[in-house]
């Protein structure tokens, strides 16, 4: 009879255990499926917000350097300036003072640049006292200040030619957001991944609570029957040996208990959350052969390809002289002036600078062909890899499943011959413990399905785990 409530009392303990933390939840709402603990744990994770602020620090530095090269209109302010100038008392004084503003447009690329400059200044030659006025001129204010304006244009003719044209910086500039935003979402891999590593942890140690449990109560119950049956006298090596296994499994208990505590206050410090709901199966599709352009490592090598091809016919362009036009036109003195200028520069004696220069431009260049083939290599063995692990995964998730099967199918059969007696209670609780551990255990192996799908998706950087706007 003891015997009987005591196997009565473990199968209440058990019960609540299973639905003590399930109750918990429903009273506060629904636990948090795998996305919203994800999405939770991306707002408390400064790694992502400090990559979320790189990528926008890299879009403003491409849309600067595109400002650069657009329209631009500038208007520039310059003086008072006053300048005195002391030669002898017979001269005299001469005050020079002026000012002058500017309207500069820049236009476009590949065009240069129109600016009107207008300024009003003090004649340069001194006015004597007493001396007969100077002749009218319509550009000039009283008292003898002068109106000055002046157009000019100017034109590189590098630019129209475009052999000042940069487009390894271009590419390079638009590559860094692509690789900021490749960051932000392999920051979001990691934060997922955490989280389904805390949750499998956790189950586990569920599990190992479970197993605890049981194996204490039926110690317990050992212990029971011997001191009730006098088998054993208590201080025989083989009961001393019973209560010692006993004291043991307890100790560990508490220890298991600790972990799992320690887990769920970091889980709930991650995610917001003390626990989560049961996890979907997760989608696994093995990306296609085709999907390799896609990888991240092989647009790296492309983009090193094309940056590097671009610095040599840069180095080459860089041999031209640079040539500029220009055109002005004064509305004061009524005069048209234009002119053309160009600069040369050739190194006599460098060191071997630009020799050396060369051979690392081409030495980039092999180099990203070379990474371009072997990440071409590494993409091919990993979907051989990923193809296996499916496999794999695919198999032990069918055989879990029909162990939970069978599990089911041993707890109808044994409740059934506990009501004909043919079977002590203690058989039933180890049947739905056993159940209750392959429930958990399979879990466990969704969370490492969805750990599978994390590395499936970082073979072409896609979207993490479909969430919308990972940025």
């Amino acid at each position: 009879m003891r015997r009987q409530r005591r196997t009565v009392l473990v199968v209440v303990v058990l019960l609540v255990l299973v639905t003590g933390v399930g109750a918990g939840q429903t009273a506060a709402g629904d636990p948090p499926d795998l996305e919203q603990l994800v999405r939770a744990a991306m707002s408390r994770d400064e790694a992502l917000q400090q990559r979320r602020l790189e990528v926008r620090s890299r879009e403003l530095a491409v849309a600067g350097k595109a400002a650069l090269m657009g329209f631009g209109l500038a208007l520039n302010f310059g003086g008072p300036e006053i300048n005195r100038e002391f030669f002898s008392l017979a001269d005299g004084v001469d005050i020079r003072y002026g000012v002058n503003s500017s309207l500069v447009a820049s236009l476009p690329h590949p065009f240069g640049s129109i600016s009107t400059t207008a300024s009003i200044t003090r004649p340069v030659e001194a006015v004597e006292p007493n001396s007969a006025p100077p002749e009218e001129d319509p550009w000039e204010l009283p008292p003898y200040l002068s109106l000055g304006l002046a157009t000019r244009v100017e034109q590189p003719l590098g630019s129209l030619l475009g052999l000042d044209a940069t487009p390894g910086d271009d590419l390079e500039a638009a590559h860094a957001v692509v690789r900021a935003e490749r960051a932000v979402r392999q920051q979001v891999r990691v934060i997922a991944r955490d989280v389904l590593q805390r949750m499998a942890a956790i189950l586990q140690r569920r599990i190992d609570e479970r197993r605890s449990l049981h194996t204490i109560a039926e110690l317990e119950d050992e212990v029971v029957r011997r001191r009730d049956l006098l088998q054993e006298n208590e201080r025989s090596h083989r009961f001393q040996t019973l209560l010692f296994n006993l004291e043991r499994e307890r100790r560990g208990l508490e220890t298991t208990q600790l972990i799992l505590q320690q887990d769920l206050d970091a889980f709930e410090q991650r995610t917001g959350a003390r626990w989560f709901g049961s996890l979907a199966d997760a989608p696994l599709t093995l990306p296609a052969a085709e999907q390799v352009d896609g990888a991240p490592a092989v647009v790296d090598a492309a983009v090193e390809l094309r940056v590097g091809e671009h610095r040599i016919r840069e180095d080459g362009n860089s041999r031209w002289p640079e040539v500029t036009l220009n055109a002005g036109y004064d509305w004061r003195e009524n005069k048209v002036s234009l002119g053309f200028g160009f600069s040369f520069s050739l190194p006599l004696i460098d060191g071997g600078l630009q020799q050396i220069q060369t051979e690392q431009r081409n030495n980039a260049v092999r180099a990203a062909e070379l990474a371009g083939t072997a990440a071409r290599r590494e993409f091919a063995d990993a979907l051989v890899d990923a193809e296996r692990r499916i496999r794999d995964l695919e198999y032990h998730a069918w055989e879990h499943g029909e162990r939970v099967r069978l599990a089911q199918l041993k707890v109808v059969e044994t409740k059934a011959a506990l009501e004909a007696g043919v079977i002590v209670p203690s058989d039933l609780v180890q049947a739905e413990l056993d159940l209750e551990i392959l429930v958990l255990e399979e879990e466990i192996m969704r969370a490492e399905r969805w750990l599978l799908k994390l590395d499936l998706d970082a073979l072409t950087d896609a979207d993490p785990l479909g969430f919308a706007g990972a940025r």
